[in-house]
């Protein structure tokens, strides 16, 4: 208390002392300002504009460089950010693929259904949620004609179903059932997510509170960034203060999206009745009710009504991305394929080289032209620098392993050379082959594997993966090499 005591006049006298301080320099730029007013004003009319020119200029100067430095730049901004997509762009590049030998007949599909649905100009529903959730039974509901499947056995959607509804509006939309979540091998879901970017709008159907799949389920149908409605089905089951708590948990959950609606449905009401029969006994009878998806349909046109140009722009986003990374797959795809079949070729030269050698040495064969081809040649495939350096120490690196399993190789090769009668006596230029043909199927898949999940050479790595592929199904790939070994040494006896 005592140093607050005392601080609290010294802090006073600092204020007092900046205050005057302060007005003392605006006394000062003020005088200085109207003596310069002063002189000018007897100074000629042209000298006194370029003054006043030049200070202007100046000013503007200043201001501009000041805001070029605190401005964020474009890099900046967008490190990191994906390029937005366009249908010209994206075409372009269906383009170059199909130049490039790349399977583009999925991306092209992707265009060509968006093209249909253009001209259609009908507004695309999917529905999506768990198997057994109500998917089927909404539309039966919405669309009281649409012959659905629908079963108590989970799973009955095996294929995409789409049916036309005209709203009381009169718009005319499709909704989409689409196959349940987390059915066996998933690639259901795959082909459920999908028709999510190609639609405009999803509804996702669920019991009750979210769980957690259903949650799970929900983060990449947000990321799409287009309307999306939950529709908590089943909630004649419930009390009214529990279907309250039940969407106030769901929004609880759901709150970082606002605009997310929420609502709730019944497509298959029933009530239960007491009837009182002849003889004047009773029976509970369970009676079938009218739908309740009043709340859904009102979102669904609130959803259309707001802008249908931003549903068609969010759409055709959602469309765009799609087709980009069927394009990212499909080469991705047609890399692999390509180095493997660089793979095959230089572990037959490999093969090849081995029978020719007189004196057999692997450290010369890795660090060779043969290695040194295939490391920059896969590089070429994934569009990544060879550098001489890096191709080095990868072939460094790997011929250290090779001298630690080398005797491994040359051993299981031997016995694999007794499968096949007549060879044994003279199977000892023939081992080495096949010794060169492993190392180089070994090496080749490790670069490529690296590259590929990397997108850069790394020779630690690479070294690392070589040595643990080099051992792995050594009895299965070395009887496949043998074989071959035996086919490329009777080629060159032939010749």
């Amino acid at each position: 208390m005592k140093l607050i005591s005392t601080i609290r006049p010294l802090l006073a006298l600092f204020v007092i002392i900046v205050t005057v301080l302060l007005l003392m320099m605006m006394l000062n730029l003020t005088n200085y300002a109207l003596e310069l007013w002063q002189h000018l004003q007897s100074l000629p009319a042209v000298f006194t504009w370029l003054v006043g020119v030049t200070v202007g200029t100046l000013l503007i100067t200043s201001i501009w460089v000041i805001w070029r430095i605190l401005r964020p730049s474009a890099g900046t901004v967008r490190e990191g950010a994906p390029e937005p997509l366009d249908e010209v762009s994206l075409r372009e590049r269906v383009q170059q693929a199909e130049v490039s030998g790349v399977d583009i007949q999925e991306a092209l599909h992707e265009l060509e259904e968006l093209g249909r649905r253009r001209v259609h100009g009908r507004i695309q529903i999917t529905l999506f949620g768990e198997i057994s959730s109500g998917k089927s039974s909404l539309i039966r509901a919405l669309v009281p004609q649409a012959e659905a499947e629908t079963s108590v056995t989970g799973g009955t959607t095996r294929e995409l179903m789409h049916y036309h509804w005209v709203t009381a509006a009169g718009d005319e939309l499709v909704l989409t059932d689409v196959p349940g979540l987390n059915e066996t091998g998933g690639e259901l879901d795959a082909l459920a997510m999908e028709e999510a970017h190609r639609a405009h709008i999803v509804v996702f159907v669920c019991e009750g509170d979210l769980s957690r799949s259903e949650f799970n389920a929900l983060n990449p149908l947000l990321a799409l960034e287009k309307p999306l409605i939950v529709a908590i089905n089943k909630l004649d089951r419930y009390s009214t203060e529990d279907q309250d708590a039940i969407r106030t948990r769901v929004r609880e959950r759901l709150e970082q999206y606002p605009e997310l609606q929420i609502v709730g449905i019944t497509t298959r009401p029933a009530q239960t009745v007491v009837r009182q029969l002849p003889d004047g006994s009773e029976e509970e009878v369970l009676r079938t009710l009218p739908p309740l998806t009043g709340e859904l349909e009102k979102a669904l046109q609130r959803a259309i009504d707001g802008r249908q140009d931003l549903l068609e722009s969010l759409r055709d986003n959602a469309i765009f991305g799609l087709v980009a990374s069927k394009l990212d797959d499909a080469e991705a795809a047609h890399r692999r394929h390509t180095a493997d079949e660089l793979v095959r070729k230089y572990t037959r030269r490999a093969i090849l080289g081995g029978l020719a050698a007189i004196s057999p040495g692997t450290d010369i064969l890795i660090q060779g032209y043969l290695g040194t081809s295939l490391v920059r040649e896969l590089c070429a495939v994934y569009d990544v620098p060879a550098r001489e350096l890096e191709i080095e120490k990868v072939l460094d690196l790997s011929t250290r392993q090779i001298r630690k399993v080398l005797p491994l190789i040359l051993a299981v090769a031997g016995n694999a050379f007794k499968a096949f009668p007549g060879v044994g006596t003279i199977a000892g230029g023939l081992m080495h082959a096949v010794a060169y043909g492993l190392i180089f199927d070994t090496l080749g898949t490790s670069v490529a594997t690296i590259l590929e999940t990397r997108g850069e050479l790394r020779p630690a790595p690479t070294s690392l993966l070589f040595r643990e592929k080099l051992g792995e199904d050594l009895d299965t790939r070395i009887r496949s090499l043998a074989r071959l070994a035996l086919e490329s040494s009777k080629d060159q006896k032939r010749q």
